[in-house]
């Protein structure tokens, strides 16, 4: 379980995310949904370790994370998978050395057995293995997500960052990506998926938890059927988009 408690976050004299409380209660999907600017990303930049609190208390695990030593942050990070914008692969690589490049570089398993694995992580998100010599630019852009989904997943984290995952995507792309995310979540039971998204219909299919921040609060948090059949205006409004 991921637990965020009171907490604040201010760039200078600009406030970004204000009392914060949130349970990620672990094998869940959550939807991050909100305007922008209102606060998702630097949530689970937090999180991650990669921004730090100005008040307030980070848990992952029963453990808080403001403790955490260098050390212990290189291997709680391993409980963490994360799914970039527009899948950020690293150009210059070919697709085996991208979804592989976590485990490359620890240098704990054979070579052989890294390959075996990325080649089973590709037919998980709907790839052909066969893929694995080509860069990423001659792949198109669901492809590329799916690359991405697949680094991510490779070495079996616990908790899943998905960051816009249908951006840029055509409706049936998109819908395919949604589908994998499901489809991710039922096999791997032990895994939290935290969705960040603008996307309705993303939200919709996934149908977990819903938290929306708006002016940098929470302002709903609940089951994806109470956010979608809310007569608050605020979200009708936000539907409406």
């Amino acid at each position: 379980m991921i637990q965020l408690k009171n907490v604040y976050k201010k760039w200078g004299d600009l406030s970004v995310l204000e009392n914060i409380s949130l349970d990620i209660v672990q094998g869940e999907i959550f939807c991050l949904v909100g305007m922008s600017g209102s606060g998702k990303s630097v949530t689970t930049k937090l999180i991650l370790g990669l921004e730090e609190p100005d008040s307030g208390e980070i848990w992952i695990d029963g453990e808080n994370i403001h403790y955490f030593s260098p050390k212990t942050w290189r291997e709680v990070l391993r409980k963490f998978g994360v799914v970039f914008q527009n899948a950020a692969l690293f150009s210059s690589l070919n697709i085996y050395e991208n979804i592989g490049i976590r485990l490359l570089e620890e240098k704990k398993e054979t070579p052989r057995k890294i390959k075996e694995k990325v080649e089973e992580t590709l037919i998980k998100v709907g790839l052909s293995p066969d893929i694995m010599t080509k860069f990423p630019d001659e792949l198109s852009g669901g492809m590329r997500k799916r690359v991405g989904i697949a680094r991510a997943i490779i070495h079996k984290p616990r908790y899943l960052i998905y960051d816009e995952p249908t951006t840029g995507l055509d409706p049936i792309n998109a819908n395919l990506i949604d589908g994998l995310i499901q489809t991710l979540d039922r096999e791997e039971k032990h895994t939290t998926s935290i969705v960040i998204t603008h996307d309705f219909h993303t939200v919709e299919k996934l149908n977990g938890n819903v938290v929306m921040l708006h002016n940098h609060r929470i302002y709903f948090t609940g089951k994806t059927v109470a956010f979608l059949r809310s007569e608050d205006e605020l979200i009708r409004n936000f539907l409406s988009r």
